[in-house]
C-alpha cells in the first residue's frame, strides 16, 4: 500500500534530521527522544530496577515489568533499540508498560552498554548475562523459568538474534521464543530494500553503515553474532516472532531471517507492517507482535 498519511507527516516533520555522523555522538543521542515515542505509562502489576552483574562483571541495571494478577508468566528479556549508540530504560519505559499489560508477560529490560565507548561482544555479553539472570531469578518476580525469550527492537533485536544464537551454542539458557521487530539482521545493507529505501526514510543507508560501525569495528560483515542472517546453521534456534514494516530499509533482512528460520525447522511466524516506517511502526504493531506471541507460546514447543 502507499505510505500511510501519519507516517508521512511523521517523515515531514523529520525532514531536517542530520545523520549521526554529521553531529556529535551527544547530540544524536539527545535527538533520541524526538523519534521515540514515549506515551503515557500505564499502570501495570510491578515495576522494580535491580543492578545484576553485567558480560564483564560489571553494575548493570535491568527493570523488571511484571502483570498484575498471581501466576507464573512468560519472560521476555527485552533489548533496547537504538542505532547500537544510545536509548536508555526510561526511554522505552511506557513501551514496556504497554506491551506487558497487552500480553501478560512480564519483561527483563536490559540497560545494556552502549557503543562506541563498549564495542561487540560487549553488549552482546550484557544481554546474555541478564538471560541467564532471569532464568535463575524469573520465580522471583512472578516468571516461568521455563517460558524464557528473547526480544528486541531495532538494533536491539540485532543483539537479541544474536544472543538466542550464543544461547543454543552455549547450551543455556533454554529459550522459549524470541520476539524480533523491525529487526537489523545484516551488516552487509545490501538487500533490496536497503538500495531501494536507502534515503528518505529517516532510517538511512549511511545510518546503518554508521551504526555498524560504531558497533562492531574491524569484524567481519558477515560474522553471525552481528550478521545473524549470514549463520549458516540456525537449527535448534527458539520459536520465533517476527514483525517487518513496509517502508523500512531492514524490512527485507527481516523476511528473509524469517524464511531461514523456518526452512532450518524453526517454528516463525511472521508479519509485515503495510504502510509504515523504522521510528514508526504505527498503532497495529503492539497488537501484532502481542497476537503472534500469543498465538506461538499457545501453540507450545516443537
Amino acid at each position: 500500500m502507499a505510505l500511510h498519511p501519519d507516517a508521512q507527516a511523521f517523515l515531514t516533520k523529520m525532514a531536517n534530521t542530520p545523520q549521526p555522523n554529521e553531529i556529535p555522538l551527544a547530540e544524536f543521542r539527545r535527538a533520541a527522544a524526538a523519534v521515540i515515542a514515549t506515551g503515557s505509562a500505564q499502570q501495570i502489576g510491578r515495576v522494580e530496577d535491580v543492578v545484576i552483574c553485567g558480560g564483564d562483571s560489571q553494575p548493570m541495571k535491568v527493570r523488571i515489568y511484571a502483570p498484575e494478577g498471581g501466576g507464573l508468566f512468560p519472560v521476555l528479556v527485552w533489548v533496547h533499540g537504538g542505532s547500537f549508540v544510545r536509548g536508555t530504560l526510561d526511554m522505552f519505559d511506557a513501551g514496556r508498560r504497554a506491551f506487558v499489560k497487552a500480553s501478560g508477560c512480564s519483561i527483563v529490560a536490559v540497560e545494556q552498554r552502549l557503543s562506541p565507548e563498549a564495542q561487540f561482544p560487549a553488549p552482546l555479553n550484557d544481554v546474555y548475562a541478564a538471560m541467564l539472570w532471569a532464568h535463575e531469578h524469573a520465580a522471583e518476580f512472578g516468571g516461568n523459568p521455563s517460558l524464557i525469550g528473547v526480544a528486541g527492537e531495532s538494533s536491539g533485536s540485532n543483539i537479541a538474534a544474536a544472543a538466542a544464537i550464543l544461547a543454543r551454542d552455549k547450551g543455556r539458557p533454554h529459550l522459549s521464543f524470541q520476539l524480533l521487530l523491525e529487526p537489523l539482521l545484516d551488516a552487509r545493507c545490501a538487500t533490496q530494500s536497503i538500495n531501494e529505501l536507502s534515503e528518505g526514510y529517516l532510517l538511512t543507508k549511511r545510518q546503518l553503515v554508521w551504526a555498524y560501525q560504531q558497533y562492531a569495528p574491524g569484524i567481519p560483515l558477515d560474522q553471525p553474532l552481528i550478521s545473524p542472517l549470514c549463520a549458516g546453521d540456525l537449527h535448534g534456534l527458539p520459536p520465533a516472532v517476527i514483525v517487518t514494516l513496509e517502508y523500512d530499509p531492514v524490512r527485507d533482512e527481516g523476511e528473509q531471517y524469517a524464511a531461514k528460520l523456518a526452512a532450518a525447522g524453526v517454528r516463525v511466524l511472521s508479519a509485515r507492517i503495510p504502510g509504515m516506517v523504522h521510528h514508526f511502526p504505527g498503532p497495529d504493531m503492539l497488537p501484532t507482535a502481542v497476537r503472534l506471541l500469543r498465538e506461538l507460546l499457545q501453540k507450545g514447543s516443537p
